[in-house]
């Protein structure tokens, strides 16, 4: 969605005759403070030299500003067409060749620079020497194959991040920790995940130049279908079906290539959905999702804040049962929270 905004976003600013040095402008103010809200997140007050330099909202804000930096510098010159209207009450006739090449091929620039940025994390994952490791190891360290490579979780993603961050900025409990018992820090949202992430985020830009490009209700939803029977395709034959021993395992940590479309894939399924549910047939309003995307930093700050306060939370008992109600009561109150914002006309955007 971050890249189907991007389309838009752009296309709006340009249609005001901005200049790109101001939407630049705009782009860095708004991934600084992406990044200076995502270092806010951390609890208490660390110290400089424990601060932990990347996670969630950190991974958003530099995705959003490579991706967003390829559209403004590769784009064409704007053109007169209203982007602001929906499909639905477009009648212009377009031949399938012309909108092929007007919603994808015209932008092979930048498709171009985003496959070399994926060739560069392949090269990387698969090529780079790690001490002590199996070059192209993926798996977590620790006492994973009976503890042969203890030291080398995450392989060259975490190399890399403890050899240019250093351990004490980074994540020291990953998920990976509990099962396997890993020695070393790992962190899920560090450097090399960032250029799968802008793969990510730029097929959400193709979802965006689908839906601008498309002159009919039906194409779009093609668009969006065979782009995501690619993704899914790609992923799976990667990944063996899934499989963890495979060419590249689909794997969250590592922010894999293949977690990236198989993510990518379900995202444009489900945006095709809604799309139909919500903006065509308008048989679904869009809540609570419209309410809670309307101010989703601010939630995620929220729940950053005080999701394991009362009244957000409270102590129970470690039951499958209570667990599941204590968590679907927080995403309730949460929603309550979106809703009164939404309906006050609250709305706070960055």
């Amino acid at each position: 969605m971050m890249g189907v905004s991007i389309v838009l976003s752009q296309r709006s600013l340009r249609s005001k005759n901005l200049q790109k040095r101001n939407i630049l402008l705009k782009i860095c103010r708004r991934t600084i403070i992406l990044f200076v809200l995502g270092l806010s997140e951390q609890d208490g007050v660390p110290k400089l030299e424990n601060l932990r330099i990347f996670g969630v909202l950190q991974r958003l804000a530099t995705c959003y500003f490579f991706t967003a930096i390829i559209v403004l510098v590769f784009d064409k010159k704007y053109d007169e067409r209203d982007t602001t209207r929906l499909s639905i009450c477009d009648n212009e006739k377009q031949s399938l060749c012309r909108e092929l090449f007007n919603s994808t091929l015209q932008f092979w620039i930048q498709w171009f620079v985003v496959l070399m940025i994926m060739t560069v994390w392949i090269l990387i994952t698969f090529l780079v020497h790690v001490p002590n490791c199996p070059t192209g190891y993926l798996g977590p360290g620790g006492k994973h194959d009976h503890g042969k490579y203890m030291n080398c979780t995450g392989g060259s993603a975490g190399y890399i991040d403890r050899l240019i961050l250093g351990n004490t900025h980074l994540y020291n409990e990953p998920t990976c920790k509990e099962i396997y018992h890993t020695k070393v820090p790992y962190d899920p949202e560090g450097i090399l995940g960032i250029l799968t992430g802008i793969l990510l985020c730029y097929l959400g830009v193709q979802a965006g130049h689908s839906f601008i490009y498309s002159t009919r209700v039906r194409r779009i939803c093609i668009h969006w279908l065979i782009s995501g029977i690619i993704c899914g395709s790609i992923g799976l034959i990667l990944s063996r079906g899934g499989h963890s021993n495979s060419w590249i395992p689909i794997n969250k940590n590592l922010w894999s290539l293949t977690f990236v479309l198989i993510l990518a894939s379900l995202a444009f399924f489900i945006l095709t959905i809604l799309y139909l549910l919500v903006d065509v047939n308008r048989w679904f309003t869009g809540s609570p999702f419209l309410w809670l995307g309307m101010n989703s930093i601010a939630l995620y700050i929220g729940h950053g804040r005080f999701g394991t306060s009362f009244p957000v939370q409270f102590d129970v008992d470690n039951t499958h049962a209570k667990q599941l109600a204590i968590h679907l009561y927080g995403a309730f109150f949460w929603s309550f929270i979106a809703a009164f914002m939404y309906y006050k006309k609250i709305f706070i955007a960055i």
